[in-house]
């Protein structure tokens, strides 16, 4: 099995990425969590989910490995294939998705695109054993769930107004840390634009 690919990322788009390695350009398909995560240019190493059908080969790549434990734990989920999988990691947090299941919150994982009712349900009923299993040791409230979703916010806002991604992380976390309490993203973004970088 190939577990991970560690090479140049020659382009890298919101859903797939082309690593180069010993001259050999990959092509994998990645959720927008780990679009977000991985730098544009430099070396970089993707965990990777390898599927062979008789038509074609396809390598999905992801930024951590709870990424990709999420991404294996979907596909057992019935009626759920490896591009709804991609898509449902690429509408929410791998955090918000297991406090979702864990919590048998259907109405937030229908907040995902291509994920209805009937999806939701079957996949809380299906996962919610594996997900607390996985999830016992690092319980999250739905507070910091939150904190967490809104930082990541703050973040790519940041990064699409020119920021580079280290320097717009590190502004946001001072920013956390200098409130202490947020009530939402602007707020965030405009006082962590108030740091001169």
């Amino acid at each position: 099995m190939l577990a991970y690919i560690r090479g140049r990322v020659v382009n890298k788009s919101p859903t797939r990425l082309i690593l180069e390695v010993a001259g050999i350009g990959y092509l994998l398909h990645i959720p927008l969590s780990t679009s977000e995560k991985i730098p544009s240019h430099g070396e970089v190493t993707i965990f990777t989910q390898v599927f062979i059908r008789e038509d074609q080969i396809k390598i999905f790549g992801f930024a951590t490995d709870e990424e990709r434990d999420l991404f294996q734990l979907l596909l057992s989920v019935n009626g759920i294939g490896p591009n709804s999988a991609i898509t449902i990691l690429s509408g929410s947090t791998v955090d918000d998705i297991k406090y979702a299941v864990i919590h048998e919150d259907a109405k937030a994982l229908e907040k995902i695109k291509g994920v209805g009712k009937k999806t939701a349900e079957r996949i809380i009923l299906e996962l919610k054993g594996s997900i607390k299993e996985i999830s016992a040791s690092t319980p999250m409230s739905a507070g910091d769930a939150r904190q967490k979703a809104l930082i990541s916010d703050a973040v790519m806002a940041l990064v699409s107004l020119g920021y580079g991604r280290s320097v717009a992380e590190n502004v946001v976390n001072e920013t956390v840390r200098k409130l202490q309490t947020i009530d939402n993203v602007e707020s965030l973004v405009r006082e962590a634009l108030k740091y001169k970088v």
